[in-house]
C-alpha cells in the first residue's frame, strides 16, 4: 500500500505537465487564429478599397462613353451638312435610317451609325488609298467582321482610322480647290506631296516613305 501511495504524486505531476502543455498549445493555436483573422480582415479591407476604386473607374468610363455617344448622335446632322460634298451620298440615308430604328441605348445607336459610315466611306477606293499600309490591313480585318462585330469595334475604329483619314481627305480637297485654275502637269505631284504631309500629321506616316 505504501508503494502505491508513493506513486500517486508522480501521476498527478504527469497530469499537471500534460495539462500545462495542452494549455500552452491551445494558447499558441488561439494566437495563430487571431493573427490569421487580423490578416484576413486587413486583406478583405484592402480588397474592398480596390474593388470600390475599380467600380468607380468603370462607372466613370461608362459615363464618358455614353456622353460621347450622345454628343455624336446630336451633332450628326451638322456633321453631314458640313461635309456632304466629300461624304458618300448614302451617308445621309444612314442617319435617316438610324432615326427610324429602335436601339437599347445611345451607345448602340452611335455604334450602328459609325459602322455604317465606315463601310460607306471606305467603299470608295480613293478614300482607301489615303490609308497607310498598316491601316489598310486593319480595314480589311474590320470589314470581315459580322454585323455585331463591326458595331462593337466601330467606335474604336472610327476614332483611330476613319477620323484621321477623313481629316486628311478634307485637307487634300481644300488644297485642290485652292490649286484649281492653276492647272499644270504638276498637279498630281502636288497632291501626292500634300497627302504625304497630311498623312504624317494625322496618321503618323513618314513623309519621306
Amino acid at each position: 500500500m505504501s508503494e502505491e501511495k508513493k506513486a500517486e504524486p508522480n501521476i498527478e505531476n504527469q497530469k499537471g505537465t500534460d495539462l500545462a502543455a495542452e494549455v500552452t498549445a491551445l494558447k499558441a493555436q488561439i494566437a495563430e487564429m487571431l493573427s490569421t483573422k487580423a490578416k484576413t480582415e486587413d486583406q478583405t479591407l484592402l480588397d474592398s478599397v480596390r474593388k470600390a476604386k475599380e467600380k468607380d473607374e468603370q462607372d466613370q468610363s461608362k459615363v464618358k462613353v455614353l456622353e460621347s455617344a450622345l454628343t455624336f448622335t446630336m451633332k450628326s446632322p451638322e456633321f453631314y451638312k458640313q461635309n456632304a460634298a466629300i461624304l458618300p451620298k448614302e451617308v445621309e440615308g444612314i442617319f435617316e435610317a438610324a432615326e427610324k430604328e429602335k436601339y437599347s441605348n445611345a451607345i448602340e445607336k452611335a455604334d450602328s451609325i459609325k459602322a455604317g459610315i465606315i463601310q460607306s466611306f471606305f467603299s470608295v477606293q480613293s478614300n482607301v488609298d489615303i490609308l497607310t499600309a498598316s491601316q489598310k490591313v486593319q480595314l480589311e480585318q474590320y470589314l470581315t467582321l459580322t454585323k455585331n462585330g463591326k458595331q462593337e469595334k466601330a467606335s474604336d475604329f472610327y476614332d483611330r482610322i476613319f477620323e484621321p483619314a477623313f481629316e486628311t481627305l478634307k485637307r487634300v480637297n481644300k488644297a485642290e480647290s485652292l490649286q484649281k485654275g492653276l492647272g499644270s502637269g504638276g498637279d498630281d505631284a502636288y497632291k501626292k506631296k500634300l497627302m504625304a504631309g497630311s498623312n504624317h500629321h494625322y496618321l503618323g506616316e513618314n513623309k519621306n516613305a
